[in-house]
């Protein structure tokens, strides 16, 4: 199992250097939560029905169900463990109860969430021991009511930019997405990172045919190799496979959006993740270690990459979508931002922030920032996103080699 990131330094509103500020839950360690969710997580695939049934039985309990969890070997094995354990362990999660088939999993997933979250309130359910799914949905339920109480006492506190992790991904990307809602995205990551806070952006493939100007922005010589090293391998297993970007990447959706090559692609897809220096590259579910703009280097496929980086930590994810992608993260709430009229009127329900006035009004950068960071304020003090509303969450643990 990959180590843990030593815990981020505890700091003071009166730090944040934009004076931006929101209301979340202050922990023991750690960053403050945007939510304070009692999670039910299932360590692996054969117990997800479990954990839909305990929670359709609490209005507030939330899923957080997994692909796969068994028979893993190596990296996957770690990886999950470490992926699932910082979901369970994660600032926007105020206690919870692991639920498993037997307890050498569960436990696992449970020992890493008590190490990203020490103060936490965690629960483990198997059903080997329990005896059967029901008298797991009790135990379970009996659980949840314990741990409750703490979550009842907690109340939003005023925290600092600085404190934040945020997420920044693009899917259902076209060309509106490098004009607008990218470079959108990117004045607000700056506004994070000029605060002192983190922003981590991720997608190693869709920084193909840009990684050139992403090494230039490195802070040191390990994060430049760390990002060449990862294009260069994306590239190696395509050749591998005999595949052919065109169509798998960018998707079919995307070259009828405007997008006509991976390297058009990614020279929008960057522009979400703002200016600054990258101060360090992590892997799939691996916390930052330093504030500033963070790379994570994981595969592109949206579920999984608000996946990535909510186990990395980030309390809300600004996902830039052009044609449209509802899907958002049960832990890290999503704020939807488009830049298209026609994808905003044929998905209103679907997206948290407009920005179409930019291309039909003339409205400026700096207001879209405005209105942009207005809406991340919110949410993080507690305003449901459309996906929230609409339940349009999943999360899914990427791989790293195949189940045998």
């Amino acid at each position: 199992m990959a180590k843990s990131a030593p815990p981020r330094k505890k700091r003071s509103v009166l730090k944040s250097k934009s004076g931006d500020s929101f209301l979340g839950y202050r922990r023991p360690s750690g960053g403050p939560g945007a939510r304070n969710h009692l999670a039910v997580v299932s360590a692996m695939d054969n117990t997800n029905p479990l954990v839909r049934r305990i929670c359709s039985l609490r209005s507030d309990l939330i899923a957080v169900n997994t692909s796969f969890g068994r028979a893993l070997m190596g990296e996957d094995e770690a990886q999950h463990f470490r992926v699932m354990g910082h979901l369970a362990g994660h600032p926007n999660v105020g206690a919870a109860i692991i639920v498993g088939l037997e307890p050498i999993t569960a436990g696992a997933i449970a020992e890493a969430a008590a190490k990203a979250s020490p103060w936490m309130p965690i629960e483990v359910v198997t059903i080997h021991e329990v005896g059967g799914t029901l008298k797991s949905t009790s135990r379970a339920l009996e659980l949840a009511g314990k741990v409750a109480a703490h979550l009842s006492a907690s109340r939003r506190e005023r925290c600092g930019l600085d404190e934040l992790i945020l997420g920044a991904e693009c899917g259902g990307s076209d060309t509106t997405c490098g004009l607008v809602s990218n470079p959108v995205t990117g004045l607000v990551a700056d506004r994070v990172v000029n605060a002192g806070g983190t922003v981590i952006f991720s997608e190693t493939l869709e920084i193909v045919g840009a990684e050139h100007l992403l090494a230039r922005k490195a802070a040191d010589a390990k994060t430049k190799r760390r990002i060449l090293a990862g294009v260069r391998r994306s590239l190696e297993y395509t050749e591998e496979l005999g595949v052919d970007l065109i169509g798998s990447n960018p998707t079919a959706d995307n070259i009828a959006g405007g997008l006509s090559s991976i390297e058009e692609k990614s020279l929008g897809a960057i522009k979400k993740a703002g200016n600054g220096p990258i101060v360090e590259v992590v892997g799939v579910g691996e916390r930052p270690t330093k504030a500033g703009t963070v790379f994570a280097d994981a595969p592109c496929g949206g579920v999984e990459n608000i996946t990535t980086l909510s186990a990395s930590g980030a309390q809300a994810i600004i996902f830039s979508t052009g044609i449209g992608n509802p899907i958002g993260h049960p832990i890290s709430p999503t704020i939807k931002v488009t830049g298209n009229p026609r994808t905003a009127a044929l998905m209103p329900e679907n997206i948290d922030v407009n920005l179409c006035d930019v291309i039909e009004k003339g409205l400026s950068y700096k207001e879209a920032e405005e209105r942009l960071n207005k809406e991340l304020i919110d949410v993080l003090g507690g305003k449901p996103t459309t996906s929230e509303l609409l339940g349009e969450t999943e999360i899914t643990v990427s791989r790293a080699a195949l189940s045998l």
